[in-house]
């Protein structure tokens, strides 16, 4: 459904919702803020009636000073404790208790974003690997980003409500005595001002999340810009002129979308304005008519004059925080929709009950090996037409991966390869048929089991940004069970060394550290001081390096050699038996030559495996994979 779609506003701007989500909002704030958030309730109380107050206080204040005239030192002594009155509360809520709510607000703030951070943060990393893959997934994570600001926000919205409340309910009880025509006429005309402020939000917030997808584009041209990675190429085909210019139209676009509808805001809003300053200044001239009778004194009238343009003021932040209530309820449900996501992918979630132990560790030593049986997936399509499949990206895959083999996998781009590869790692779930190892269902192994017992160098790796050891060492980190919190390596758990070298002298690391200043000490890349630069094949060895450090059961190595120079790939081919000693391993290759030193190679084509066995039987064969050596070595001659 479109985000600019009425139905899809309506129920998060609904009463209901909004009920919903302030339950949600003060269950968290009562587990994580309970002392200054009540704190905070008292404060706008206090703040909520000071116009009634003050209206109280002037009343008797100028009918004093008046009735005192000329009455010398005892008129004075009338006065004074008035005077001091009107002083005190002016002090205490434009100064003293504004601070105590900032206070007050801070400690909460730096609460909810502390809980509230570590929930976001622990749900990203708990989604399924395929909610990445879908552009739109982007869009929830950026709506439900700072969720511990937005449930402040939120609060803070409806204290202001309350408070607001306070303010217009307090101010109408001061006109009562005088006439209750009056106070019926000053809440009357908040109604319609409160319905166009609230029909007003949706509108708007309709507008602005609907253009969330433009947004991130323009947002991604700004990047491109200014990122560090991407300033070769900009420079090389002289591309900033170019974007600046796209980037300039597209901000043009969405500030004139913007002006737009706030014109349409303000014109809608001037009918209710003539409206309430047409109430105010009648209840003015009655308020000048009933002091003409006498029925009110000069004190009173001066204090109910003033209350007319107080109850102006708490009207419109009546109409304002409601406005942003609804506003802010929109992001309290992002936040909620994001954190209630399932952590299973619907492939998972659609299989039928069984009666598998789900905390079995991974066996070892292995016996039987790996095995994929009938596997088909399909990745996500967000733009997938209701009740349509998307394409098949496996379609009835079967394997069997024997312990301590070696197999390589080829095929064309597209063909499904580094999906396969993600299964096998337990990172996706197959939409149907089942992986297992030495019999078990991976459904059944521990998850962190498992993931102790695979381990993969990916092409498109990730360079870790940390020391030289730390970078290799961080492969390790996630075996661990400590919830302790320290910088961007924990103090607590220092890389084995050996453990380390022996991991980065199997993937040729050791000689890259050997003429860093520091060893493996040494910072690389450019996020701490003193950082080293290195090359796109130096970054892929520490990536191959990481992969080695948890001694994996199955080693899965996609294109290892893809950003290696020709001396450095035929030294990793060199070492190939080494390197994969004691590993179930899968090697993902373009390159037919590394597949020559497999033990078995699989064809896949078109989600399918087509072919399988050694070099020379396939090359004898004549299909698939005999076309592809064959293209291949025509490069060669």
């Amino acid at each position: 459904m479109s985000r600019s779609d009425p139905e899809f506003w309506n129920r998060r701007t609904s009463a209901t919702a909004i009920w919903t989500n302030l339950r949600w909002t003060f269950v968290h704030i009562w587990a994580h803020g309970r002392a200054p958030a009540l704190g905070i309730v008292a404060v706008q109380i206090l703040l909520g009636i000071q116009p009634a107050l003050l209206i109280y206080i002037t009343q008797h204040l100028i009918d004093t000073v008046v009735a005192s005239a000329g009455a010398g030192g005892v008129g004075f002594e009338q006065t004074l404790p008035w005077l001091l009155a009107f002083g005190l509360v002016l002090l205490l809520t434009s100064d003293v208790l504004w601070q105590i709510r900032d206070a007050l607000h801070l400690r909460l703030e730096q609460n909810l974003e502390h809980a509230l951070g570590r929930r976001f943060l622990a749900k990203a990393s708990r989604l399924p690997l395929v909610f990445f893959e879908v552009s739109a997934s982007y869009d929830r994570l950026e709506r439900a980003k700072n969720p511990g600001l937005k449930l402040d926000r939120f609060f803070f919205a409806a204290m202001h409500l309350f408070q607001a409340g306070i303010r217009v309910l307090s101010i109408t009880a001061m006109f009562v005595p005088v006439s209750l025509w009056i106070s019926l006429a000053l809440l009357v005309v908040l109604l319609p001002q409160i319905r166009l402020a609230i029909e007003q939000s949706r509108r708007f917030m309709s507008f602005t999340y609907g253009q969330t997808e433009e947004m991130r584009r323009a947002g991604y041209v700004d990047r491109v810009l200014t990122g560090r990675g991407e300033q070769k190429e900009m420079r090389l085909f002289a591309l900033r002129h170019t974007l600046s210019q796209r980037w300039r139209a597209m901000r043009q676009a969405l500030r004139k979308q913007l002006w737009r509808q706030q014109q349409q805001q303000v014109r809608g809003g001037l009918p209710i304005t003539c409206l309430r300053f047409g109430v105010s200044a009648g209840v003015a001239v009655a308020l000048a008519y009933f002091l003409g009778d006498r029925l009110l004194t000069p004190g009173r009238f001066v204090a109910l004059f003033r209350g007319v343009d107080d109850m102006l003021r708490a009207g419109s932040s009546l109409g304002h925080s409601s406005r942003e209530l609804q506003n802010q309820s929109a992001e309290i449900s992002y936040v909620r929709e994001f954190l209630d996501l399932p952590e299973k992918d619907a492939a998972w979630m659609q299989r039928p009950p069984t009666d598998r132990e789900p905390t079995r560790l991974f066996p070892k030593p292995l016996r039987e090996g790996f095995a994929v049986k009938d596997v088909w997936f399909s990745y996500p399509a967000a733009d997938a037409a209701e009740g349509e499949n998307p394409r098949p990206v496996l379609r009835g895959v079967s394997l069997h991966l024997e312990p301590g083999e070696r197999v390589a996998l080829v095929g064309a781009n597209g063909a499904g390869k580094s999906t396969l590869a993600k299964l096998l790692l337990g990172l996706y779930q197959p939409a149907s048929g089942e992986i297992t190892v030495d019999g078990v269902h991976y459904d059944a192994i521990d998850r962190t089991s498992l993931a102790n017992a695979v381990s993969a160098a990916f092409q498109d790796f990730f360079n870790f940004e940390l020391t030289a050891s730390q970078s290799i060492g961080i492969g390790a980190l996630g075996s661990g069970d400590s919830d302790q919190e320290a910088d961007l390596w924990p103090a607590w758990l220092p890389p084995d060394p050996a453990v380390v070298e022996n991991a980065a002298r199997r993937a040729g690391v050791d000689a890259i550290t050997a003429r860093l200043p520091q060893g493996y000490d040494t910072p690389v890349g450019h996020v701490l001081d003193g950082g080293q630069g290195l090359s796109g094949g130096e970054w892929q060895r520490m990536a191959i390096a990481r992969a080695f450090i948890r001694q994996p059961e199955l080693l899965i190595l996609d294109e290892p050699t893809a950003a290696l120079d020709p001396m450095a790939e035929a030294e990793v081919y060199r070492q190939f038996g080494e390197l994969l000693a004691g590993h179930t391993a899968l090697l993902i290759s373009h390159r037919l030559g590394s597949a020559r030193m497999a033990d078995r190679i699989l064809v896949l084509k078109d989600g399918r495996i087509v072919e399988q066995g050694p070099h020379d039987d396939l090359v004898a064969k004549g299909g698939v994979y005999a076309a592809m050596w064959e293209e291949q070595a025509s490069w060669y001659q």
